[in-house]
C-alpha cells in the first residue's frame, strides 16, 4: 500500500527531536490535552507546502528540519509528476524541508532542491488532512461544489465550461468596449495616428543605426580627418625628404651593394616590396583624403535623426526593430478601430456562438451534477445511518441559477447553485447544513462526506485531526468502525480523545509532554498491545486506571477486532 512510512521533526514548536513511523491501516495518536498531537500534524503540513511560521522554530534554535518518507511504488500519478519535474522517481519518496528564523526555506525532493510550490503540488497526491475546524469550510458553497465535482469525477467537463466561460466573457468585454466607448475609440485613433506619423517620419524601414553612427562620426570629424590624412600623405610621399624619397635612396644604395655582393639580394627584394607597399598605402591615403565629405546639411540631418530616434526609443521601444513592430501593431489596432461597426457585427455573432457552446456545456454539466448529487446523497445517507443518524436525511440541491429575465447566470464553474441540506429529525424541513447546531452531528456529516469521497480518492494517506470532536463514546465507536473500514483502502492517521475510537487502531502511538532540564518537549511511542490496553483504559477512566476500566477497555478492543 502507498503510504507515509516515516516522519522526522526537529526543533519545531516544543518538539526537540521526534520520529514517527506510521503503519498500514488505522494509526491512532492519543495523549493528554496539550501534549502536542496536533503539532505533529502541523509539522507534516510544512512538508506539504504549508506556509512556514518562523515563530514555530524551537526557542534557542535558528532553524527546524522536517523530513517525511513515503512508499509510492504503485502510485503512477506521483511517478509522472516527479518525471515531469525532472526529478528522480523511486519506490521511496523522501521530502525534506528546512526553514530558518530569517525567513529562508530550503526544500528537497529525493535529495534534489525544489520549491514550496512543488511541495504543495506533490502534497496533493500524497496526503489529505481533515482537521477538527474543517466543518467551517464545509458550509462554503465553493467547498460543496468542489466535493460534488470530485465525487463525480467531473474535471473534464468543468475545465471545458471554465474555458468556454473565459472565451465568452472575453468576447463580451471586447464587444462592450466597442459599444460603450465610441468617443474613447476616436481618442485612441487620434493618439495612434499621431504616433504612427511620428514613427513613419523617421523613415526607419531601411535605417541602419550602426552605419548612421559611423557616418555621423566621419562628418562630425571631417576637418580633423582631412588634416590627419593630409599630414600622413605628406610624410609618406608628398614632401621633401618623405619616407618614399628616403626609402628610394636606401634602395639605390642597396642595389649598388648587391651588384658587388649578391648575398644581400634577399634584403633588396624586401626593400623593393616595402617600397611597393608604401606606394599603395600613400595612394590609398590620398584617395581617402580627397574623398572626405564636408556636408554640414547632411550632418544636421543625422543629428536630427539621432535625436528623433532617442525620443522614439524612450516613448515606444528600446530598438529600431521593436519600434517598427509597435508601428505595425498600432496599424492593426487602427484598422480594427476604424472598422468598428464591422467588428461589432462580427463580435455579436461570435458572442452568440460562444454563449450557445457555453450553454450546451453548462447544461450538460448541470445534468451530470444532478445525477452525481443523487448518488452522493444516497451514499452519505447510508454513511450517516452507520454513524447513528439513521433518521437524518441528507440531500444535495443542484439548481441552475437564472436572472430576472429568465436567462442563465453563467460563471466559471457553470450555472448551478449547489447547496448541501439536511434534516436531522423526522418531520423537520431540509435546512442548509450550516444550520446544524450540534458539533457532533456536523462531525458525523463531515466524516460521512469524507468516507464517500474517499472511495473515489486516490490519495494514499488520510489524516483526521480530532474529527470526533463533540461526539459521545458510543458515537466514537461508530466513527471507529467507519475509519477502520476506510483503512482498507487508505492509510489512516487519526488524533482522538475517544477510547472507543482508539480501540480500533492497527498501530497506536502515545504522545507525552514532559520537562527535561527546564525545557518542555514531547516524545512519541508506539504502544505494545499491553500498553494500548492501558492507554484505552486511561482514556475511559481518566488518571486512575481501575480493574473496571481495564475490563471495559478489553471489551472495546475485542469488539473492534
Amino acid at each position: 500500500m502507498n503510504m507515509l512510512t516515516a516522519l522526522s521533526i526537529k526543533n519545531y514548536a516544543i518538539i526537540g527531536d521526534v520520529s514517527v513511523e506510521p503503519d498500514t491501516g488505522l494509526n491512532i495518536l492519543t495523549g493528554e490535552t496539550g501534549a502536542g498531537k496536533s503539532i505533529i500534524i502541523d509539522a507534516l503540513g510544512m512538508i506539504l507546502g504549508d506556509r512556514a511560521n518562523v515563530s514555530m522554530i524551537r526557542k534557542d534554535f535558528s532553524s527546524c528540519e522536517i523530513t517525511a518518507s513515503f512508499y509510492i511504488k504503485n502510485h503512477n500519478r506521483i511517478f509522472s509528476f516527479l518525471e515531469s519535474m525532472g526529478l528522480r522517481a523511486e519506490e521511496t519518496l523522501v521530502v525534506k524541508r528546512d526553514f530558518y528564523r530569517d525567513g529562508r526555506t530550503k526544500c528537497f525532493i529525493n535529495g534534489a532542491p525544489s520549491t514550496v510550490g512543488m511541495l504543495q503540488s506533490l502534497g496533493e497526491y500524497l496526503v489529505d488532512v481533515h482537521g477538527q475546524h474543517e466543518h467551517q469550510s464545509l458550509i462554503k458553497p465553493e467547498t460543496q461544489r468542489l466535493m460534488l465535482d470530485s465525487f463525480g469525477r467531473l474535471d473534464g467537463i468543468t475545465e471545458k465550461v471554465s474555458r468556454q466561460f473565459s472565451e465568452f466573457t472575453d468576447i463580451g468585454k471586447r464587444l462592450r468596449e466597442l459599444l460603450n466607448s465610441e468617443r474613447e475609440r476616436e481618442q485612441k485613433l487620434d493618439i495612434y495616428r499621431y504616433q504612427l506619423k511620428e514613427i513613419e517620419s523617421a523613415s526607419l524601414e531601411n535605417f541602419n543605426e550602426e552605419d548612421a553612427v559611423n557616418e555621423f562620426n566621419r562628418l562630425n570629424n571631417a576637418e580633423k580627418l582631412a588634416e590627419n590624412a593630409s599630414g600622413t600623405y605628406s610624410l609618406l610621399y608628398d614632401s621633401e625628404g618623405s619616407v618614399t624619397e628616403k626609402l628610394g635612396a636606401a634602395r639605390r644604395f642597396l642595389e649598388n651593394l648587391v651588384s658587388i655582393d649578391g648575398t644581400l639580394a634577399e634584403h633588396l627584394n624586401s626593400l623593393l616590396s616595402a617600397e611597393e607597399t608604401l606606394k599603395n598605402v600613400s595612394e590609398d591615403i590620398r584617395s581617402y583624403r580627397d574623398g572626405i565629405e564636408f556636408n554640414p546639411r547632411r550632418l544636421e540631418d543625422l543629428i536630427s535623426k539621432t535625436e528623433l530616434l532617442k525620443r522614439l526609443k524612450k516613448k515606444y521601444a528600446p530598438t529600431v526593430k521593436d519600434i517598427l513592430k509597435y508601428a505595425s501593431d498600432i496599424k492593426k489596432e487602427m484598422e480594427f478601430l476604424e472598422h468598428a461597426d464591422e467588428a461589432i457585427e462580427e463580435l455579436t455573432k461570435d458572442l452568440k456562438s460562444a454563449e450557445q457552446k457555453l450553454k450546451k456545456s453548462a447544461l450538460e454539466l448541470s445534468k451530470l451534477r444532478l445525477d452525481t448529487a443523487k448518488k452522493l446523497s444516497n451514499d452519505i445517507n447510508k454513511e450517516l445511518a452507520d454513524l447513528g443518524m439513521g433518521k437524518a436525511k441528507f440531500c444535495i440541491c443542484v439548481e441552475p441559477e437564472k436572472d430576472e429575465k429568465g436567462g442563465y447566470v453563467y460563471k466559471s464553474f457553470g450555472i448551478d447553485k449547489i447547496e448541501y441540506k439536511i434534516s436531522t429529525n423526522p418531520g423537520e424541513e431540509m435546512k442548509p447544513i450550516s444550520h446544524v447546531a450540534s458539533g457532533g452531528e456536523m462531525s458525523r456529516v463531515m466524516l460521512a462526506l469524507k468516507t464517500s469521497l474517499a472511495r473515489q480518492d486516490k490519495t494514499p494517506t488520510l489524516i483526521f485531526d480530532e474529527i470526533d470532536a463533540g461526539l459521545s463514546g458510543p458515537m466514537g465507536q461508530a466513527v471507529g468502525k467507519k475509519l477502520k473500514a476506510l483503512s482498507d483502502r487508505h492509510q489512516i492517521i487519526c488524533i482522538t480523545h475517544l477510547a472507543q475510537l482508539a480501540s480500533f487502531s492497527d498501530a497506536h502511538f502515545h504522545i507525552t509532554k514532559k520537562t527535561i532540564d527546564n525545557r518542555t518537549t514531547i516524545s512519541v511511542k508506539r504502544l505494545t498491545d499491553a500498553e494500548k490496553l492501558e492507554e484505552v483504559s486511561r482514556m475511559l477512566g481518566g488518571a486512575v486506571v481501575t480493574k473496571a476500566t481495564i475490563k471495559h477497555a478489553e471489551e472495546l478492543i475485542k469488539q473492534a477486532k
